[in-house]
């Protein structure tokens, strides 16, 4: 297709299955276009540079701009499908409130973007770097894989763009329509990988990592968070993180092949953080520090009130004489009775104080982090 045709088609306002990698596009306005199976660019070609092109309310369906660097470009408003800005170099381009449908964006190096109000479903990041003031404000990103995906100190992006407050490794179907439609377009032909060719890959191991993903994608986030200041969604990431730590150390133990000694140590490592998670939340739910303090207190007392050493008049009563040694004002009632009872009580009193120190650390944090 040459230049004149291509104005021809501009006119009609629709564009489809053309190669126009090798023409000047540079300055053109595609505003409201329907552009379907049309190549813009190409893995082929080197040094392919589009400027200054508006694609504004545009509706984009398979559609390449694969190893070329777009400058200023508008997608405001545009509704992209199948589009590959793969090994892109994008500078300044705007894609305020658009819709991104399976999009692919590997290996790309996106500078100073504009994603304010845009919904992103089932896009691929991976390896996708994110430079200068990238902004997300109000965007919303679902079952789009961050996996390697980096975010330098300028992006904007925060817990409220993950969608569902879930990223895509955590559900185990729609991980599995990623890797296996999605790596293959829906044709059953792989897509190739940086270097134009087939990697070794089987979906089957994907899914038995996707928690050791989702690990690495929460620390990431947590880490990003935390040296800008968004400390309550580091905390919130950081909880995230030990969670799919946990899930991952049980997919090893259902799918990795080691000796009795190791899988023991994985087994314990997991009940630990199942137990810091229930009981504790990891030093960030307050709720289940309060829940954890009680149920020793109610644990204590039916242990003091069914013991055939102790006579007390009621359960009520019992309570009294748990909490009380929760904070070390052991009742007479409890003292000297014999060697197990007083075990008992500096055991509680230890708790007690361990809670209360554990307590005060959740809440400080809570109030640094208002």
């Amino acid at each position: 297709m040459d230049l004149e045709k291509l104005s021809e088609q501009l006119k009609q306002r629709i564009i489809e299955d053309c190669d126009i990698s090798v023409l000047n596009t540079d300055g053109f306005d595609f505003s409201d276009c329907t552009i379907r199976n049309v190549v813009f660019s190409s893995d082929a070609q080197q040094e392919r540079c589009l400027k200054n092109i508006n694609f504004k309310g545009a509706q984009l369906e398979n559609v390449s701009f694969e190893n070329a660097t777009l400058e200023n470009c508008n997608f405001d408003a545009s509704r992209l499908s199948r589009t590959s800005f793969k090994n892109c170099k994008m500078v300044a381009c705007r894609f305020r409130n658009a819709t991104l449908y399976w999009s692919d964006f590997r290996y790309s190096e996106i500078n100073q973007v504009t994603l304010e109000g845009a919904n992103i479903d089932y896009c691929d990041f991976y390896r996708a770097i994110f430079m200068g003031v990238g902004i997300f404000r109000k965007s919303r990103i679902s079952n789009s894989s961050l996996y390697y995906t980096y975010f330098d100190e300028g992006s904007t992006l925060r817990k409220e763009n993950i969608a569902g407050n879930k990223i895509l490794q955590q559900n185990k179907h729609n991980y599995r329509k990623f890797l296996i439609d999605w790596n293959t377009y829906g044709t059953g032909v792989r897509k190739n990988n940086q270097q134009n060719s087939i990697s070794d890959w089987n979906p089957q191991n994907s899914l038995n990592a996707r928690f050791a993903d989702a690990e690495d994608i929460y620390k990431n986030l947590n880490g990003l968070w935390m040296s800008k200041g968004f400390l309550g969604d580091a905390n919130w990431a950081y909880v995230q993180g030990k969670r799919m730590e946990r899930h991952r150390m049980i997919a090893e133990l259902l799918h990795e092949k080691s000796n009795i000694f190791r899988k023991l140590g994985i087994g314990l490592a997991a009940v630990s953080n199942l137990f810091l998670d229930l009981l504790f939340g990891y030093g960030e739910s307050i709720r289940k520090m309060i829940f954890t303090y009680i149920l020793v207190v109610f644990a204590f007392a039916y242990i003091f009130y069914a013991s055939y050493e102790i006579s007390l008049p009621n359960y009520i009563y019992a309570m009294g004489v748990s909490f009380k040694n929760m904070v070390a004002m052991t009742p007479d009632e409890v003292k000297s009775i014999s060697p197990l009872i007083d075990f008992l009580n500096v055991v509680q009193t230890t708790i007690g104080i361990l809670l209360t120190g554990i307590f005060g650390f959740i809440l400080g944090n809570k109030i640094r982090n208002q």
